[in-house]
Formats: structure tokens, C-alpha cells, sequence
């Protein structure tokens, strides 16, 4: 099986976060000082005193900041939930390690925002706008956008403030950490060299689909996708259509932009159905219907090759990737690290 570089949870960002669409409200204002002070306090400390937290509605103060509990439980909720889509299962120890990550990286999260206000850094209005409507623009209707932030219990001004941060996050990285990220020729051949390992490859095929989801629960909108897949099939057989063109028209997955190519892979990793089907394919040849748990799909095979080493060149680009990830959690944790030498934190749990 080849390498599958993903992105590693070390990216500035991914860093930040537990993970799930968890947003964070904005920052709350320091109460006003009480008009008559105490004689023996002066000023200076009235004006850094922390607002008073209320333990049952925080995790954690940062700076004077408390880390919202309700924030904290919607992330253990989301981690928890795709774990259990994985068909992982969570003990006691796993979850109590999983609650202190949450929590870490909350903190982290606060300390970076704070220091990305001190240093000035703001997006524009046109900025969180643009990221708005991209957002937006992922829903076929206002509507539907409207219901998936219900479900979640988010308005729409929580999703502007979570942009605000984000973008507050992105330029932070890139202004203070990202100008010192760079990987040499030599290491790029040394991690080649001295990881075979990673680059052997197993008899592998590359195969696009065209995929329309369907529950077969509902029985008329089950025969109705019936229909509408056979009907793409009809037309790729007697009409000579192009896959990828029908891809991007009809397919319902991830891989519909890209024409309906799933890359490469080797046997284990796709559902049983469907590797049966596409590895009984010669190259060029389309399948006919495929029914899974997913729905129903037409594959073509568009690809093959044998069990070997990948030669260097093919993967140098995935190799620069993944070490330049490296050094940005190696700078990502220092620079974190240095905020948290200077900062007051109180754990309320």
C-alpha cells in the first residue's frame, strides 16, 4: 500500500483546535472598575484584575479570559462522535485523555488570539465576508444553511466571530512563524533514503466513480436514484459521454470537483462492493451499477501498477509537504510554549 500523506495535525490551525465545527463566541469586555477604590489598590492592578469567572461556565482562565465550558463540551462531543463513526471505542482513560488535550488546546487557542490582538492583527470586514459567503455559497439555499447551524446551536453571527479568530490565527502563522519554515535538497534525499519503508507500494489501481447516495429506507427516493444512475450509465454506453464531465454534474461525494477520480488505492481500502467491482475491471472499462451502503455508483478503472518502491521524483513533492508540517509543529509548540512562560492560567476543573 502506498504512503497516504495527509496533512498531520500539526498545522497552526488544526493545532488550535480539537477538531469538529466547534466556534467560539467573541471575546468578552473587562467588567469597569468600581467608582471608589480601595485605598491600599492601586490603580494599575484594577485595570488588569480579571473579570470574576463563574466556575460552573468556564474550564479555564487565560490571562483573565475564561475558556467557555460549553465551547470545551462541544468539542469532547464532536471527538467522541467521530470516533464512534470509526468504529473506535473509548475507555475511560481514552476520554480523560482526550478531555485534557481538548482543554490544552483550548488554551493554546486563547493565548494565541490574545497575542495576535496585541500585536495588532485584525481582518477586514471584506475579509470575514468573503469567508462568510464561501461558507454560505456550500449550501444549496439560505435555508439549508440556516438548519445546519441550528443543529449545531450556532447563529450566524457565531460563525462570523469564529472566522474573525480564524483569520486572526492564519495571519499570526503567517507573519511570525511561516517566513522560517524551509526544507533543503539534502533532507528531502536523506528522508528518502532512510525511510524505505514508507515508499513500497502493493498492486494498486486508480478508479473514478459517479456516486448518487441513497437510502434504501426510502423506498421512492431509493428507486428514484435507481433510475437516475442508470440513466448516466445509458448515456456514457450508447451516448459515449465523458466520466468526468458526468462526474462533476452528478456525483455526490467529495470527488465530484475532481471528475470523480479517487486516486489510487489497493485492496482493503475501499468497501467490499466496490473494490470487487472496480479491480475486476480492465483500464478504460466502466462498471455497471454498483449498489452499496453508500448509494449507487458507476466506476471506471482508469489506472494500474504493480508492487514495488516509488522512485524518488514521485514522491519528493509529498516528502517536502510532510516535513515542512514537521518544522511548522516544532515552531508552532516553541512559539506557544514562549507565550505560556509569561501567562496566567487557572484550571477550573
Amino acid at each position: 500500500m502506498s504512503v497516504m500523506w495527509k496533512r498531520v495535525l500539526v498545522l497552526f490551525l488544526i493545532v488550535l483546535f480539537a477538531g469538529g465545527m466547534a466556534f467560539a463566541g467573541g471575546q468578552q469586555e473587562e467588567e469597569e472598575p468600581e467608582p471608589e477604590e480601595p485605598e491600599d489598590v492601586e490603580a494599575t492592578d484594577l485595570e488588569t484584575a480579571p473579570p470574576d469567572v463563574d466556575e460552573d461556565e468556564a474550564v479555564a482562565v487565560v490571562n483573565g479570559q475564561p475558556i467557555d465550558r460549553q465551547l470545551y463540551e462541544q468539542q469532547i462531543e464532536a471527538q467522541l462522535q467521530q470516533a464512534q463513526m470509526q468504529g473506535m471505542e473509548i475507555g475511560e482513560q481514552e476520554r480523560q485523555m482526550l478531555e485534557d488535550q481538548i482543554l490544552e488546546q483550548l488554551i493554546n487557542r486563547e493565548l494565541l488570539l490574545q497575542h495576535g490582538q496585541e500585536l495588532g492583527i485584525a481582518p477586514s470586514d471584506q475579509e470575514v465576508q468573503q469567508q462568510m459567503e464561501q461558507i454560505r455559497g456550500q449550501f444549496p439555499d439560505q435555508e439549508s444553511f440556516e438548519q445546519a447551524l441550528a443543529q449545531q446551536n450556532l447563529t450566524e453571527q457565531d460563525l462570523v466571530d469564529d472566522i474573525s479568530q480564524q483569520l486572526v490565527l492564519q495571519a499570526l502563522f503567517e507573519e511570525e512563524i511561516a517566513g522560517d519554515i524551509a526544507v533543503e535538497e539534502e533532507d528531502l534525499r536523506e528522508f528518502y533514503e532512510e525511510n524505505p519503508e514508507f515508499f513500497e507500494t502493493e498492486d494498486e489501481i486508480r478508479a473514478s466513480h459517479i456516486l448518487l447516495q441513497s437510502d434504501p429506507e426510502d423506498e421512492e427516493a431509493h428507486d428514484a436514484a435507481r433510475e437516475e444512475i442508470e440513466d448516466i450509465l445509458r448515456q456514457l454506453e450508447e451516448e459515449d459521454a465523458d466520466f468526468a464531465d458526468l462526474a462533476r454534474e452528478h456525483s455526490e461525494d467529495g470527488t465530484a470537483e475532481e471528475g470523480g477520480d479517487l486516486g489510487y488505492f489497493g485492496r482493503g481500502q475501499m468497501i467490499p462492493e466496490f473494490e470487487e467491482a472496480a479491480f475486476a475491471l480492465e483500464i478504460g472499462e466502466i462498471s455497471g451499477v454498483v449498489e452499496s451502503q453508500f448509494g449507487f455508483h458507476i466506476i471506471r478503472k482508469t489506472d494500474e501498477r504493480e508492487a514495488g518502491t516509488q522512485e524518488f521524483e514521485e514522491v519528493r513533492g509529498q516528502i517536502e509537504q510532510f516535513l515542512a508540517q514537521q518544522q511548522e509543529q516544532q515552531a508552532v509548540e516553541s512559539y506557544i510554549d514562549e507565550l505560556r512562560q509569561d501567562a496566567e492560567i487557572e484550571i477550573l476543573m
